[in-house]
C-alpha cells in the first residue's frame, strides 16, 4: 500500500485548519479532517480527531465496524468536552473521513462534508454522502448538483465531530480490487474540482504524487478560498508510483 498526501492553506485563509493521518509501520488506516470554529479552534478540533482516530485503531489487529464507530464517537466526545472546558473553543468542530483496510475489503468512516472516492477501471465513484444542508436539498430533488455549487448556504454542515455530545458516523464496507485508487479529500478540493475532473486527473499517466499536486493546483487556480487536503491510496504494484 502506498499513500500520497499534501495540504495547502489556499488563497484566502491565514490558517490551515485541515489535518490528516498517514499510516506508519504497516498500519492500514488513514484519515482527513477539516476543522471549524473560532481562532485556531478548528485546527485544534481536526488535529484532535485524527489523533484519537489513529490511537484507537492502532490497538486493533483487524478492521472492525464497531471499533471504527467507537473511534469516531471517542473523537467526538473528546472534542466536545474540550470545547466545553475552554470558552475560546466553544462550538468547535471538524469533519473526518477515514479508511481502514483489511485483506480484501475496506471500512469507511465518515462525518461531515470531506469525501471519499474510489477509482476502479478508470471510473470514479463517490463513496461518502455529504452531511450538509445543500446535499440534503440535492438528495431530495429540490436543487440540482450544479445549483449546489453556488448555493448561499453551501457551507452549512448538518453533522460534524465536536459541536454536540453525540454524533452518528456513517460506517460502510467496500470490496478492494487490484488497481483501485482511493481518494480522501476536504471540501477545499471538491468545491472547485468536479468529479469528472477528479477522474481525469487520476487517470493521467503522471506519478501519484504529481496527481496530488495537480489536484491542489486545480483548486487554487479556480479560486482556492478554503484549505485543501488531498490523499491518494493505492495498492502494491501501482503503475503510477
Amino acid at each position: 500500500m502506498k499513500v500520497y498526501c499534501a495540504t495547502n492553506i489556499g488563497c484566502v485563509r491565514t490558517l490551515n485548519e485541515d489535518s490528516y493521518y498517514m499510516p506508519v509501520d504497516g498500519q492500514k488506516f488513514m484519515a482527513v479532517a477539516d476543522g471549524m470554529g473560532g481562532h485556531r479552534a478548528g485546527e485544534i478540533a481536526s488535529r484532535m480527531a485524527v489523533r484519537i482516530f489513529s490511537e484507537i485503531l492502532q490497538q486493533e489487529k483487524a478492521p472492525s465496524p464497531e471499533r471504527l464507530r467507537y473511534a469516531f464517537n471517542k473523537a467526538n466526545r473528546d472534542v466536545y468536552l474540550e470545547s466545553e472546558r475552554d470558552s475560546a473553543k466553544r462550538g468547535m468542530g471538524t469533519t473526518m473521513t477515514g479508511l481502514w483496510f483489511g485483506e480484501s475489503d475496506v471500512l469507511l468512516g465518515h462525518v461531515g462534508d470531506s469525501r471519499a472516492y474510489r477509482l476502479r477501471n478508470g471510473k470514479i465513484e463517490r463513496l461518502s454522502n455529504d452531511h450538509s444542508y445543500v446535499e440534503e436539498l440535492v438528495r431530495s430533488g429540490v436543487i440540482t448538483p450544479e445549483m449546489a455549487l453556488n448555493h448561499p448556504q453551501r457551507n452549512v454542515i448538518t453533522r460534524s465531530i465536536g459541536p454536540w455530545p453525540r454524533v452518528e458516523a456513517d460506517i460502510a464496507r467496500f470490496d478492494v480490487q487490484k488497481g483501485d485508487v482511493w481518494l480522501l479529500c476536504t471540501d477545499g478540493l471538491t468545491r472547485y474540482v468536479p468529479d469528472s475532473d477528479l477522474e481525469l486527473a487520476l487517470n493521467s499517466p503522471n506519478p501519484r504524487n504529481e496527481q496530488v499536486g495537480a489536484l491542489i493546483n486545480a483548486a487554487l487556480q479556480r479560486g482556492g478560498a478554503d484549505n485543501i487536503t488531498v490523499m491518494l491510496v493505492t495498492g502494491e504494484g501501482d503503475a503510477h508510483e
